[in-house]
């Protein structure tokens, strides 16, 4: 047993159900190439080797434990690479992926932005995050910063709410099951121009739009100046987008 670090984050994933329904919203297919990353023990590594799909298995983790354990698995569709998995997103160059993890807490948003950044995106991302954040990613209740910047190019789903009793150690939050699946038809943007475009939109997030741009041009534009950043949608904030730019 691999003794939970507390500087990487590691909270190790044992409810067997939620397992399975993470593996199940990969929707494996013969021929799939599936990044994990931060296997950890192995709890989920283990049992997707279990299905019978003909896939290959990239597992990525920094911790050298992880890479001896699951290294003693004989399985010819896996493999283990002991990688910053912040510094190796950038280098997939595969054109058809997929990323999966139960990942770090203290990571979340960079290894968001490093799978966005991609020009090769992946087609599709299964991810157990912190709750609080999957959220904000997903628009549950309200968009964000991350609901407009992730759901230019993909489908979201929020899944289920995870109980931090699931986990050992147990973590202070709850976490929960989200999906993003690439688009079909992407609007294409400069994603740096995009990112910097909404971090100025959601500067003040309580604060009119009118406080940030020009009341003629969303006028022009017939959006409301009135509305707040999280009132707004995707139609709306890509023409705000088009227009600055």
């Amino acid at each position: 047993m691999i003794k939970p670090i507390k500087d990487l984050g590691q909270n190790f994933l044992k409810n067997a159900q939620v397992i399975e329904e993470f593996i199940n919203q990969i929707n494996l297919k013969n021929d799939d190439l599936i990044y994990e990353i931060g296997p950890g023990e192995g709890a989920i590594t283990k049992e997707l080797l279990n299905k019978k799909e003909n896939f290959k298995l990239v597992s990525v983790d920094i911790d050298e434990r992880s890479i001896e354990e699951l290294s003693k698995i004989k399985d010819g569709r896996f493999s283990i690479l002991h990688k910053d998995i912040l510094k190796f997103l950038p280098e997939i160059s595969d054109e058809n992926f997929k990323v999966v993890g139960a990942i770090p807490y203290n990571i979340t948003s960079p290894i968001i932005h490093r799978i966005i950044e991609k020009e090769n995106l992946p087609k599709k991302v299964v991810l157990i995050v912190q709750e609080e954040v999957a959220r904000k990613v997903v628009g549950v209740e309200k968009n964000s910063y991350f609901s407009f910047y992730v759901g230019n190019f993909y489908e979201m789903k929020y899944i289920q709410k995870i109980s931090r009793t699931d986990f050992y150690p147990i973590p202070n939050v709850d976490s929960a099951l989200i999906v993003f699946d690439l688009k079909e038809n992407l609007k294409v943007v400069d994603k740096i121009r995009y990112s910097n475009f909404l971090h100025k939109l959601f500067r003040s997030p309580r604060k009119k739009i009118n406080k940030v741009f020009k009341k003629e041009m969303l006028e022009e534009l017939n959006i409301s100046p009135d509305l707040r950043p999280e009132d707004l949608n995707k139609e709306e904030v890509m023409k705000i987008f088009e227009k600055e730019n």
